[in-house]
């Protein structure tokens, strides 16, 4: 599923306030070979003062008419990620259902 510039703008301000200690937010709005469609995703950094901190990402993720969230570390979640390359998903979520964004 793709969005329009609108609904992008108006998902990214829904996960901005939901989730208020992420930053850099980011989103993939076309099917390639790494995304379904509409994804985007946010970072948390654990001690940024460290040499190599730790990174995780809440991703979004849409697939046909449904939607699911993962938690990751190391990177944001796509269709190649994998613990091979240094990241892993922690948690995943169910797909759920997707609604069509009404206007703002």
């Amino acid at each position: 599923m793709l969005l329009t510039e609108p609904e992008i703008q108006q998902v990214l301000n829904q996960a901005k306030a939901a989730f208020p200690n992420l930053t850099d937010w980011e989103y993939n709005n076309e099917k390639n070979g790494e995304y379904f469609g509409f994804s985007m995703w946010g970072e948390f950094v654990l001690n940024p003062q460290e040499l190599m901190p730790r990174r995780f990402f809440i991703t979004l993720d849409t697939y046909e008419n449904k939607w699911q969230g993962c938690l990751t570390i190391g990177q944001h979640s796509y269709l190649w990620s994998s613990a091979d390359v240094g990241d892993a998903h922690l948690l995943d979520t169910e797909p759920h259902p997707l609604r069509r964004l009404k206007p703002a």
